[in-house]
């Protein structure tokens, strides 16, 4: 699948370079944010992108910290990418736009929205970040973000292929025939970079105290205005699905879309499927 007709943007925050992309030229605006770990816009949303830019604008970019983008020497957190986010409207002209967020983007997506509503038609979460005041094991979560085990872990992972496939086949991806070399190099090639997992790490050790995560989305939730849809895999170890239910309750009138067999990648794992729910819910 060919990038050609993706526009490359440039975009700042704080005089760090930020990478964009835009597809389509639509009278609606859809924004697009990537998740965490090893992540990049393109990776997590490009057939998306090219499925959505014939009826709408589309927009990605690489969060500081992932793929193109900068490194920031700051602390990463909800609060900071939603501000970088903000920026970022600012610099697009978007005055309002269909917000879609994967896990880390879900968690920035929702801020987001919470902060500023006005710039929010539509919300739609992907297995987000947030949607629980503990993590599972949360007292054995925290201590592993703030060892050292945490970055050795990702460099591991990028010494061989076949333990970047494993990981996306036991986490991210359900059906294993969606795995492709493609999809394994570009996961591995952002593996050899010398920030890998740094920029995750910076998140995870701000978001993750040491009873309960810090930016508790989950008990503002309920103040969220504009219609929401829930994305997730059903098979999602990192979301499971009973906390996006529970998290559904608390938003008046949001509605659900469970991926069948899916992981936390569902957008990627099925994005014809994404495209065309999204799609119904626009409308």
């Amino acid at each position: 699948m060919s990038n050609h007709n993706i526009e490359l943007i440039s975009l700042s925050y704080h005089n760090y370079f930020i990478q964009g992309y835009m597809l389509g030229t639509g009278d609606k605006t859809i924004v697009l944010l990537h998740g965490g770990g090893v992540d990049s816009a393109l990776i997590s949303w490009k057939e998306v992108m090219l499925l959505l830019s014939d009826e709408y604008r589309v927009y990605t970019f690489d969060l500081l910290g992932y793929g193109k983008s900068d490194m920031p020497d700051a602390i990463l957190s909800i609060p900071f990418y939603i501000d970088m986010l903000h920026s970022i409207m600012g610099q697009l002209k978007v005055d309002q736009c269909i917000l879609s967020g994967l896990s880390l983007g879900g968690g920035i997506a929702i801020g987001y929205a919470l902060k500023y509503p006005e710039k929010i038609e539509k919300l739609i979460p992907v297995g987000a970040w947030g949607l629980y005041s503990r993590m599972p094991f949360h007292r054995l979560c925290y201590w592993y973000v703030n060892s050292p085990v945490n970055l050795t872990a990702y460099q591991w992972l990028g010494k061989n292929k076949k333990r970047v496939r494993g990981n996306i086949a036991g986490n991210l991806i359900g059906d294993k025939s969606r795995i492709t070399d493609d999809l394994v190099d570009q996961v591995y090639q952002l593996l050899q970079s010398p920030d890998s997992g740094k920029a995750f790490q910076s998140f995870q050790r701000y978001e993750l105290g040491k009873k309960k995560v810090t930016t508790d989305i989950l008990d503002e939730i309920h103040k969220l205005t504009m219609p929401v849809l829930f994305i997730n895999g059903e098979k999602d170890p990192g979301v499971p699905v009973k906390y996006v239910r529970e998290a559904s309750k608390r938003v008046s009138g949001s509605k659900i879309h469970i991926m069948k067999g899916c992981k936390h990648w569902a957008q990627k794992e099925r994005p014809e499927e994404y495209a065309e729910v999204v799609r119904g819910f626009i409308k």
